[in-house]
């Protein structure tokens, strides 16, 4: 829980509208100790600043740039695989409605069915909290059998997704075994979440959805889309915690690998050390046992 309450706390301040905040907020500051001229130029920043993160523009260049490894693939033309899994995100539901909501990322869900039907894999994995009501009666409604749908039901992260993933198909179809799955999700987060489930363990073929920013990269050089657009400031806040969360894991498993290397290291060293040791009380203790010889005979 301390870690999905840190990753919600780093990436919110991180996120584009916290950095703007914090610079009207030195602004004000400014302007109250009576620094004028720098309270102005702060306060220009920070408009420049969330007028920039709010343009269609950087929303087609900075989510094209996520999108554009994982173009849409046929369901047909994928390759066959153990199973089938979709990451959480898409729907939602409470107790309060008859049936789950659909997102715009719902087109996971549609996707995940999409290869189930045209036999890539028999069976279909959602991942996330709450997917047993979000996702599991979408997937019955578009003709996936309950019988061959297997819930991971609590990972709150992405790397929760692929590390709790790991341990339902690891109890179902055996441990040791590197399985091959197709990883369902939009295609603006697919490198980061092919970076985390490679790392869990499993050998991956990306099936990417949801391809918007794909979809609104036309027509990036009109005018219009360098005006703000108060949608665009959710979406590139998306598109800008992907970016800055792939670099993020990448640093941290290369500091995990790193140390672990370090660790193996260290081992084989005082392994060595151990066997000069052995090697070396050998003689002592043979020439030990000689002198209490001479001292018998004597």
């Amino acid at each position: 829980m301390f870690a999905v309450l840190l990753n919600k706390v780093v990436g919110f301040a991180l996120s584009p509208m916290a950095i703007g905040v914090l610079l009207a907020l030195v602004a004000l500051a400014l302007g109250r100790r009576r620094h004028g001229r720098r309270a102005i130029c702060m306060g220009v920043v920070a408009v420049v600043w969330l007028w920039v993160w709010s343009t269609t523009a950087l929303y087609r260049s900075l989510g094209y740039g996520l999108e554009r490894n994982y173009p849409p693939q046929r369901a047909e033309d994928m390759p066959e695989a153990t199973a089938i899994v979709v990451l959480g995100g898409g729907m939602n539901c409470n107790t309060n409605m008859v049936y789950a909501e659909m997102w715009s990322a719902a087109d996971r869900v549609w996707h995940a069915a999409r290869l189930y039907r045209a036999g890539k894999a028999p069976l279909v994995v959602p991942s996330g909290y709450g997917e047993e009501r979000h996702s599991v009666p979408l997937l019955l409604d578009l003709g996936v059998p309950r019988e061959a749908i297997e819930v991971e039901n609590e990972a709150r992260n992405t790397e929760q997704n692929g590390l709790l993933t790991k341990g339902v198909l690891d109890k179902l179809l055996g441990e040791g075994e590197r399985h091959k799955i197709l990883l369902v999700t939009s295609a603006w987060h697919m490198r980061r979440s092919v970076l985390i489930f490679e790392r869990a363990g499993f050998e991956v073929v990306p099936a990417a959805t949801d391809h918007e920013a794909t979809l609104a990269y036309v027509n990036v050089k009109e005018l219009w889309n360098y005006f703000p657009v108060e949608r665009c400031l959710y979406a590139n806040s998306m598109m800008w915690k992907e970016v800055a969360g792939y670099w993020l894991y990448r640093l941290k498993y290369g500091v995990v690998q790193s140390l672990d290397k370090l660790g193996s290291r260290l081992v084989k060293v005082a392994e060595k050390k151990i066997e000069s040791a052995d090697i070396i009380s050998e003689p002592v203790e043979v020439k030990e046992e000689e002198e209490l010889g001479d001292e018998d005979m004597d």
